[in-house]
């Protein structure tokens, strides 16, 4: 890390602010940070520090709601609390003091996703290829995409799960974006084909039936189809023929990702900012982080995260170490998109979120019960998948029908119970909690 930047730096470590916020975290390249925003406002929130980022590329929350940072000229994944921004370690970390590589040979870490499966997949820039890790350890499992599969060409930050759930792998060099199938790893062909990108960075699906990718050359936010990738239209691009840059001064796209407010927000890498555009129209609405704000240099991911504080240690059941509770989205009653994604439950067991107005921590079957027993509310009942996943939308206009009103400016706690079996104990155990701050 630079020492200047270092001392710049130093003095703004991550803090809960005064008021809740659901926050903005922009990756830096020549940052060597990762700068927390408040997501209303942007108002600066301070820095994930320390931890020793160096080159910092793609970002992701993980199974156990911590902030997984690809460090890539230290050939490191390192992982930070997502609420305080503190350094929780070391997630893949080559440890020189043994013969073996316990990265399984990971050069230059630029993506990251979770997988459905309960793995890590992460893109190796210099290899050319996506390697996975266990998702609760980080130890090494295999190679998922070989080197140069289907020619792929420097693998970039925004690696992601699309619609369909295959892996699609931005390819830097070659212009391209590339499909891989979801189980083998095999090469589907290419996305997006005479949609004119030059060195994409990262490919985005938000759900809405399209498919957004950071075209870094041509300053351009190109539009897909999800499910085909048949190109849409350019969605936020300078018309050269005028003599405003109707983009706002974009220059290198790097990431996209989607506000509490609804609008695209874009990390123009070579302006150090991030700036915002209405989703529909593609049309400027302003620099949301102005050039440089809290020492930012070169952002390279963007990812928003809910105003929350996951609590709590998993409890092992029938089929493992135990499950977690993590929220995606926005506190924000007003934009209505949050949810709650149970992971590593055993698979098919039933699992029942409930909400109440306090933690606690109290045995409860074979676990813990760390949400206040009394008044609390049932928000929904699934199963779980093969894979121990659960997904719950929570509509906060129906959840407050529970019995448990969701209000502005209020604490609620909440926990998913998890029916097991398969247990030779009390048959249920539940998952670690979230402490969410509702916000307006």
């Amino acid at each position: 890390m630079n020492p200047s930047l270092l001392a710049i730096l130093g003095a703004c470590v991550l803090a809960r602010p005064a008021l809740a916020s659901d926050r903005l975290l922009v990756c830096g390249y020549d940052y060597d940070a990762v700068g927390s925003f408040d997501a209303a406002t942007a108002a600066g929130l301070g820095t994930f520090l320390p931890g020793g980022l160096d080159g910092v590329l793609g970002a992701a929350v993980g199974p156990d709601g911590a902030i997984y940072v690809c460090s890539e000229i230290n050939d490191r994944v390192l992982r930070f609390d997502g609420d305080s921004g503190a350094f929780l370690g070391a997630f893949i970390l080559d440890d020189p003091a043994t013969p073996a590589d316990e990265t399984g040979g990971l050069i230059d870490p630029s993506g990251i996703a979770f997988g459905p499966d309960g793995l890590a997949y992460v893109a190796s820039f210099a290899l050319d290829s996506v390697l996975r890790y266990d998702a609760r350890t980080g130890a090494y499992v295999d190679v998922f995409v070989p080197s140069g599969t289907g020619q792929l060409n420097g693998p970039d930050a925004g690696i992601a799960f699309g619609t369909g759930g295959d892996l699609f792998v931005p390819s830097y060099f070659t212009n391209q974006i590339k499909r891989y199938a979801r189980t083998t790893g095999a090469y589907l062909g290419n996305f997006g084909v005479g949609s004119g990108l030059v060195r994409p960075r990262m490919i985005a699906f938000p759900g809405d039936g399209f498919a957004y990718v950071a075209s870094e050359a041509n300053d351009r936010i190109v539009l897909l189809d999800a499910a085909t990738g048949v190109f849409v239209r350019n969605l936020v691009i300078d018309d050269t023929t005028t003599p405003v840059n109707e983009t706002g001064g974009l220059n290198a796209p790097s990431a996209v990702a989607f506000g509490p407010d609804g609008r695209l927000y874009v990390a123009s890498l070579l302006t150090n900012s991030v700036l915002r555009y209405e989703r529909a129209t593609g049309v400027f609405v302003d620099a949301f982080v102005p050039s440089g704000s809290q020492g930012l240099l070169q952002p390279t991911y963007l990812l928003f995260r809910p105003d929350a504080l996951v609590y709590g240690t998993p409890t092992p059941h029938s089929a493992g170490a135990g499950a977690t509770l993590v929220p995606q989205g926005f506190a924000s009653i007003a934009a209505n998109q949050l949810s709650f994604d149970v992971h590593f439950a055993p698979p098919g067991a039933a699992c029942l979120l409930f909400a109440g107005v306090a933690n606690a921590n109290l045995p409860f079957g074979d676990g813990r019960l760390l949400v206040q027993p009394g008044l609390l509310a049932r928000l929904g009942r699934l199963s779980a998948d093969a894979n121990g996943r659960v997904h719950f939308p929570i509509d906060f206009a129906q959840a407050s029908t529970s019995g448990l009103p969701f209000l502005p400016n209020v604490s609620r706690f909440l926990q998913a119970h998890v029916r097991d079996l398969a247990s030779t104990g009390a048959g249920f155990n539940s998952t670690t909690a979230v402490e969410l701050r509702l916000l307006p």
